[in-house]
């Protein structure tokens, strides 16, 4: 199953942002998405309209049960309407970060072994490049690095790509780079000159159009709502996020061609 894993080392890039918002038009395209918060802030998790200190099972208790396709038992429908499921996540995901055991990295892909009817799975990783982005890479066959016009942010890109390429090596050897999503784009010097860079350094893996910076998706994430109920105020952003749900879409025909 087409599994992507949204990525990058440091925080507040646009990251559950940009996987809600690819969520949300895959469902408007008539579309089915499982989304996987795989961050112990829980953000994607409250975006959806689930409480992450629910007495349910969530992505925690699923990659500590260490057995295959038990992540079914995890999945509760988002508050968005039919077509986007998920599989939340809570504080206590944090714990995983330490977990040392052997073939731990391997639990989230057991976990979601067998699980079919989406046509795709979102995973939503931390902001860093600990055990917890390598159990999402493990369990993924793309991962899509998501970074903003700033320096520390292009940074973690190379950081991200160098988990990738390990994580290929040692344990998923269909882990591919799809792409190279640009969130925040702005009409300042800076922006331009940093996006200049990103598209200079990794040429056809970046991915456009590019995401431009709207004050609308953070009072979309306040209020637990979809970008695109803001109508016009929107349009901008959800157009973008149209195209680039086209291009996770791609991903499977190239996923069968290999």
């Amino acid at each position: 199953m087409l599994t992507v894993a949204f990525t990058n080392q440091k925080g507040g890039v646009g990251k559950t942002s940009t996987v809600v918002g690819i969520a949300a038009a895959l469902q408007r395209q008539g579309r089915r998405v499982l989304c996987v918060d795989l961050d112990p802030q829980a953000d994607l998790t409250q975006w959806l309209g689930l409480d992450p200190l629910a007495d349910v099972r969530n992505v925690n208790d699923v990659i500590y049960a260490d057995a295959r396709g038990i992540a079914a038992e995890a999945v509760q429908p988002s508050a968005w309407g039919e077509g986007i499921d998920v599989i939340g996540s809570t504080l206590d995901l944090a714990e995983r970060e330490t977990d040392l055991s052997p073939g731990s990295e391997f639990r989230l892909a057991k976990a979601l072994d067998g699980l079919d009817g989406y046509d795709a799975v979102l995973i939503d990783c931390p902001p860093s490049i600990g055990r917890l982005v390598v159990l999402g890479f493990v369990a993924a066959t793309h991962v899509v690095v998501v970074t903003e016009p700033s320096a520390a942010s292009l940074r973690g890109v190379e950081n991200v790509l160098r988990t990738r390429d390990v994580v290929a090596e040692h344990y998923n050897r269909r882990l591919q780079l799809a792409g190279i999503v640009i969130n925040h784009q702005s009409r300042t010097n800076e922006s331009a000159l940093r996006v200049a860079e990103v598209a200079e350094a990794y040429g056809a893996d970046v991915w456009e159009p590019y995401v431009p910076a709207r004050a609308v998706v953070a009072a979309a994430m306040g209020a637990a709502a979809s970008v695109a109920d803001y109508g016009t105020d929107a349009k901008a952003v959800t157009e973008v996020y149209d195209a680039l749900a086209h291009k996770v879409l791609d991903l499977r025909v190239l996923e069968v061609q290999a």
